[in-house]
């Protein structure tokens, strides 16, 4: 029996780990690029990530991997463009009693025009790649890990969202320097919510009991799915989120940002100090400078940027 496995990992071209497909101790596409180095496959990531973004190619994946019929499966994509039109390795897919049988590996070579349907149509198919087989206790863990993830990146993305929308609708007073999202547990699911402060004590987390600022939309719900992890997980997932969305976001910057502190926690627990850190160093800092001087323009950001990073 072969052995699979949800691994995080940091592949070729992503700044950060996610989870790749690991078989028998190495990732996918390392074992597909030892074999084919000529086919440049190295890097490739896997189609069950929540990264494509068109929501016909993301229920056309997880249709045929969760099939009990045998199916061509889309595994792995291209990192920059994301989506089924560009590199796909296919695996044909059987799933048996106790075990499921990777049959065949290979290249997408494209067809029909009706995609994504047509996904799998033509395949290179690899020879140099022997049948796989896993256990099904295993395989079905694997699978389970990827949809976890994707549960993880909704409430994400629900908390960018919320962040953006309080941004561009609130007026937040300069005098508020820092934020805390408070994190509650209801019958139903986990909500956060947002308060502002003018000042912050490293000292004691009664700073957050100061309200000086709330928005409109003051809670967030992080829907029903949420129930499925206990506090110190949820809670670990709203730092997360919060600290992806500074890393990534570009211009304007938005309040958390510019914040002096900002913190996350529960109520009745300890707030933890979400770190305001970015990919390069400098960002942050010549991000502000550009948004403040009125004489540069946006267009000439990347090239002061750049001499940064340089």
């Amino acid at each position: 029996m072969n052995q699979i496995q949800a691994k995080y990992e940091k592949s070729e071209y992503s700044n950060e780990p996610h989870l790749t497909i690991n078989v028998d101790g190495k990732s996918l596409d390392k074992i597909l690029h030892e074999l084919y180095p000529e086919k440049n496959l190295i890097g490739l990531v896997p189609t069950l990530l929540d990264w494509l973004e068109d929501s016909k190619e993301r229920k056309l994946v997880w249709d045929r991997f969760e099939s009990k019929q045998k199916q061509v499966v889309p595994i792995l994509m291209c990192p920059d463009d994301v989506d089924l039109w560009c590199t796909v390795i296919n695996v044909e897919i059987e799933k048996n009693e106790d075990s499921i049988k990777w049959l065949r590996i290979g290249l997408d070579s494209g067809g029909p025009n009706d995609m994504p349907n047509s996904i799998g149509t033509n395949v290179e198919w690899f020879d140099k790649i022997e049948p796989m087989e896993f256990k099904k206790s295993e395989y079905e863990k694997f699978g389970s890990d990827f949809k976890t993830e994707i549960d993880k990146d909704e409430i994400k993305r629900l908390i960018s969202f919320w962040i953006n929308r309080i941004d561009d609708k609130e007026q937040i007073p300069q005098s508020i320097k820092v934020f805390n999202f408070g994190i509650i547990e209801t019958e139903n699911d986990y909500q956060t919510y947002l308060i502002g402060a003018k000042n912050y004590d490293s000292e004691n987390d009664d700073w957050a009991c100061k309200e000086d600022f709330t928005p409109k939309e003051r809670y967030l719900s992080l829907g029903i799915n949420s129930k499925k992890w206990n506090w110190q997980e949820i809670q670990s997932i709203v730092k997360n989120g919060i600290e992806e969305f500074i890393e990534t976001r570009i211009l304007p910057l938005t309040f958390v940002h510019k914040a002096e502190y900002l913190t996350t926690g529960f109520d009745d627990g300890e707030l933890l100090k979400i770190e305001q850190k970015v990919h390069n160093n400098g960002y942050t800092t010549m991000a502000a400078d550009v948004q403040n001087d009125k004489t540069v323009h946006k267009s000439n950001f990347w090239s002061k940027l750049k001499s940064l990073w340089s």
